[in-house]
């Protein structure tokens, strides 16, 4: 057979039958082939073929080609060992994913190290930062990013701020819910879609809250229980999705009666402020007037107390001195009667008018009677 009609494999080397045994049998015209790794058949080990090609490629390569790969394997790895350290700031918790799966969370600030990519990754998280949602309404920022026209976002804004009292009235409420991340891991692995998670609770709880109070008092006076009682129904429902979500603050923006009845609500309100103004003022003149009464009232059962005390004590007096005379009288009454009249004589002519003339120096002393001075008394 001519060398045109030679037929050459892959590796460019031509086939050749195989030698017969020596006992004449052949091979059962099994094909060889010549490869520049070595000599195989079409069913001849794989390994073997393997094995002979890396001493031939071992042995083709020169030695400073080898040690230079070695030393760029080596740079290589360490530079890959090196991107796996990472650094924690102290507002941020590092949660270290180990295929995917969250195996440690890192709450410290400072340098930590994890396996590099693909074995472990960090995914670094602001637990400090107060987050902020709006409902109800949006801000300039806030409606801006939106792509809804006007009607569309005017109908969510109604659908989230509009409720019922308990009382049957509906109420237009806008608020705000502060929040924060105290668990890392179970903010990102627990709940799907956190923010719109929270604004779910937030609608509800505050719906639940309005659905037990009446529309005057959500209007007035207890703004500040409808929050402090929103904020712990949200808490407790997050705590309950296991979500890492600490709620901080609910605060109510406005709350007001639907647009289409503000008008009468407003007439109503100054009807009840007109109605609690008289009442106060009643109020004012009542604790005026009866304090007033009362101590007036004291003042004078107090001097009808003293007065009666005056007499009694007066009395006694009166008593007690009359029976110290008759003692007296019975035990000298000579001595006690003389004093008595001159007791007597004492009262009587202090309150008149006397002229006490001597016998010896008032013997020229004309004796006056003034008639016309008694005359006028007897008028």
């Amino acid at each position: 057979m001519s060398n045109k009609d030679d037929k050459k494999n892959p590796w460019g080397s031509k086939k050749k039958q195989s030698p017969k045994k020596k006992n004449g049998n052949d091979n059962g015209g099994e094909q060889w082939a010549e490869t520049p790794f070595g000599r195989h058949g079409d069913d001849g080990d794989m390994d073997e073929v393997l094995r002979q090609a890396q001493e031939r490629l071992h042995n083709m390569m020169p030695e400073h080609r080898k040690s230079g790969i070695v030393v760029l394997l080596v740079v290589l790895i360490a530079v890959w060992l090196l991107t796996g350290f990472y650094r924690v700031l102290p507002e941020e918790h590092a949660v270290v994913l180990t295929f995917g799966e969250m195996t440690k969370t890192v709450d410290k600030p400072g340098l930590g190290y994890a396996v590099p990519w693909p074995v472990q990754t960090v995914q670094k998280v602001n637990v400090t930062f107060e987050r902020r949602i709006e409902i109800g309404f949006r801000s300039e920022r806030a409606s801006s990013s939106r792509s809804f026209g006007r009607m569309e976002t005017e109908a969510l804004l109604l659908n989230e701020s509009q409720m019922v009292t308990g009382d049957e009235n509906i109420i237009d409420i806008d608020f705000v819910v502060l929040w924060r991340i105290s668990d890392a891991g179970k903010y990102l692995f627990e709940i799907r879609d956190p923010e719109n998670t929270i604004k779910k609770v937030a609608e509800s709880a505050m719906r639940e809250v309005v659905g037990r109070t009446e529309i005057q008092k959500a209007l007035t006076e207890e703004r500040g229980q409808i929050e402090a009682k929103t904020r712990g129904l949200m808490q407790a429902m997050m705590d309950e999705y296991q979500s890492g979500i600490l709620i901080n603050e609910v605060q109510l923006q406005q709350v007001n009666p639907p647009q289409a009845v503000v008008a009468a609500f407003d007439d109503v309100l100054r009807a009840r402020a007109d109605k609690d103004r008289l009442r106060n003022e009643a109020e004012a003149y009542r604790n005026k007037v009866i304090p007033e009464a009362r101590g007036e009232s004291e003042r004078l059962l107090q001097q009808a107390e003293a007065y009666k005390q005056e007499v009694i004590n007066g009395a006694k007096g009166d008593a007690e001195r009359f029976i110290s005379v008759y003692n007296a009288y019975v035990k000298a009454k000579d001595v006690t009667t003389q004093r008595m009249y001159l007791e007597t004589m004492q009262e009587v002519m202090k309150n008149s008018k006397k002229v006490i003339i001597d016998g010896e120096n008032g013997a020229g002393v004309l004796p006056y009677l003034p008639l016309d001075q008694l005359k006028d008394r007897k008028r």
